[in-house]
């Protein structure tokens, strides 16, 4: 009885704490937002709008009388079309292109500035499947030929594609399923993790990520081997046939665009449910976001069926 009652006082007393906070959606003040990935073998596009309130439907929002140059390599282009608070140019980023922006509105000068990496070198990936222990796993095994002579940094997925049937126990009825997101996967190569992670943040000497960020410090100009693996949970719920493809992705990326991504995984790991979130690095002068070039190659690993259900029965 007793813990009853002091269940109902805290229901109670968390009750009583709630607390309603009024957003003044008209004195908010509209800041110019610059971002842009530039990446080898890609159109080169920016995007630049003003912020907009959170439960503003109208998500963009076109900064008036902009004027943009984008010069690349010593040579000034122009936007050759705009779509939106998309900007558009007449240039197929290369590998080494040195990039500056710079952006004249009726208030302030924007400017930024990168340099695109090169491409990674990375050998053809071997993938293959292991189920003769307590999991299903996928091991993707591959070389990285690092460039002599340079600071590399490097950003490393594995994209999961599931489409298919589900079936829905709770609503009784089946979904039809395709999403593709970035899966969890584990890495035990010291090289590639830091150490911070591989002390506090392993199991069985294995680190898990959804995205891996390491710099070349430990294998500066080698061709170094590594193995991520990857978990594959059984979802009961899927009716035969069920797709799952796997597809690996490896970056070069530029410093401020490693930097970037090392704010944001921060900012989103669960330790910071116990700290204050940090700053997000920005190497934009005059407005937020960040000017940031990448080189990236894409495999495809290995496609796998699944799913346990039978399919629906026609009525």
């Amino acid at each position: 009885m007793k813990k009853q009652a002091l269940i109902a006082l805290a229901l109670l007393t968390l009750a009583s704490c709630e607390k309603v906070i009024d957003f003044d959606t008209t004195a908010s003040q509209s800041e110019p937002v610059l971002n842009a990935v530039p990446s080898a073998g890609k159109q080169l596009f920016v995007y630049f709008a003003n912020t907009h309130f959170f439960l503003d439907s109208t998500n963009n929002q076109p900064v008036g009388g902009a004027d943009m140059t984008l010069t690349v390599n010593g040579t000034d282009l122009r936007p050759a079309s705009i779509d939106r608070c998309n900007y558009y140019f007449n240039h197929t980023t290369r590998e080494n292109d040195s990039l500056a922006i710079r952006i004249r509105t009726n208030s302030r000068t924007i400017t930024a500035q990168t340099v695109v990496p090169p491409m990674p070198r990375i050998s053809q990936p071997v993938a293959f499947t292991n189920d003769s222990g307590s999991f299903h796993l996928l091991i993707v095994n591959f070389n990285i030929d690092d460039y002599p002579d340079r600071k590399d940094y490097y950003c490393i997925n594995i994209r999961q594609r599931d489409s298919g049937s589900r079936y829905s126990p709770y609503f009784q009825r089946y979904d039809t399923i395709d999403t593709t997101y970035n899966t969890l996967f584990l890495c035990n190569d010291k090289a590639l993790i830091d150490s911070f992670i591989a002390t506090n943040l392993s199991v069985a000497g294995f680190s898990p990520f959804n995205q891996l960020l390491t710099p070349d410090d430990k294998f500066n100009g080698q061709n170094h081997n590594t193995t991520l693996t990857l978990i594959r949970l059984t979802d009961t719920n899927e009716v035969i046939p069920y797709l799952h493809q796997y597809t690996l992705d490896i970056e070069t990326v530029s410093p401020e665009r490693y930097r970037y991504l090392q704010d944001i995984s921060g900012a989103t790991s669960p330790l910071q449910l116990l700290t204050e979130p940090p700053a997000i690095y920005s190497n934009v002068n005059g407005a937020l976001g960040i000017f940031a070039a990448n080189a990236r190659r894409t495999f495809p690993l290995i496609t796998l069926t699944g799913g346990t259900q039978p399919p629906p029965q026609k009525q």
